[in-house]
């Protein structure tokens, strides 16, 4: 099967709408600026932004440079409400508040990773690409030499069906599916149809061998946003460098859906508070427990 029969035009049609849509929300939404209240980067993190993204977020953004040549950068980036509950079918209604939405996590915690990615519980049924819209953080992207689009993640232990997803179906966006073999092969006829969708096999439940492999095929940074369940992972594997963290001022969500259930805090390095409508919102930029071992508590 060719990829023209599995309705591509149709499918970039539809990704063309959608596209118009987050860049109509993007640029329409009021935007109140963040304050800083701390501001204390690691040695080896990179300073991204520009004039606009400087002045809304009160400074730069920090991002951390890959520790090593054998994986990724990694990051994850949540939002919770006041309680601490990061599930919800759709994350917007933890209040973490346009800004949070528009400026960080469509845009800074992205606009510098060659790949986002995702578990399928995020992506089945959400007709979700993931990528940047508000026009001044794709002219940032632009300017730092990415792609327009970031390389698209979706980790699955069972699979899903690429002809119901929109973010399989955008020839011009290169996939890539993490999963056993046994979800990738449930797969495996709808993918022939897509060359541009390249399955990664994880071998078990560790996923350390699976992003080893991501360096190979040019990925320096990733940028995970969830499902929760494979974040954990992420971070119990020591794979994670940073959380992006944006805590809204009231309660929600669905209950007992913290971002980990162990001690995953460190030094937080980053801190800012919300302005206007979005008083009472915190963001956060955390060093991961283990990976600040050394480091105080922030």
């Amino acid at each position: 099967m060719h990829a023209e029969e599995v309705g591509t035009d149709r499918w970039r049609e539809r990704f063309e709408r959608w596209a118009a849509d987050k860049l109509r929300r993007a640029t329409a939404a009021p935007l109140p600026r963040y304050v800083t209240d701390l501001d204390r980067p690691e040695p080896g993190m990179d300073a991204i932004g520009n004039e606009w993204t400087s002045q809304l977020f009160d400074g730069p953004f920090y991002v951390t440079r890959p520790h090593t040549p054998r994986r990724p950068a990694c990051s994850l980036v949540f939002v919770q409400s006041a309680d601490g509950n990061t599930g919800a079918g759709n994350p917007g209604t933890l209040g973490g508040g346009d800004t949070d939405t528009h400026l960080i996590y469509e845009g800074l915690s992205r606009v510098a990773a060659q790949a986002v990615l995702a578990g399928a519980a995020t992506v089945r049924g959400s007709g979700v690409v993931f990528s940047v819209w508000h026009p001044q953080l794709v002219q940032l992207r632009a300017a730092l030499g990415f792609p327009r689009h970031p390389v698209q993640i979706v980790a699955t232990m069972r699979g899903l069906d690429p002809a119901a997803e929109l973010i399989f179906n955008v020839p011009d966006i290169p996939v890539i599916v993490l999963g056993p073999p046994t979800a990738l092969d449930t797969m495996r006829s709808a993918l022939e149809s897509r060359p541009w969708v390249v399955p990664l096999v994880m071998d078990g439940a560790d996923p350390r061998p699976a992003f080893a492999q991501l360096v190979s095929m040019g990925i320096e940074r990733v940028s995970c946003v969830g499902g929760r369940t494979f974040a954990a992972s992420l971070i119990d594997a020591d794979l994670v460098d940073e959380i992006y963290l944006t805590t809204a001022p009231a309660p929600g969500g669905e209950p007992g859906t913290p971002v980990h259930r162990g001690a995953w805090r460190g030094r937080t390095v980053v801190r800012k508070h919300g302005t206007g409508e979005e008083d009472g919102v915190i963001f956060e930029q955390i060093l991961p427990a283990r990976l600040s071992a050394q480091a105080d508590v922030g």
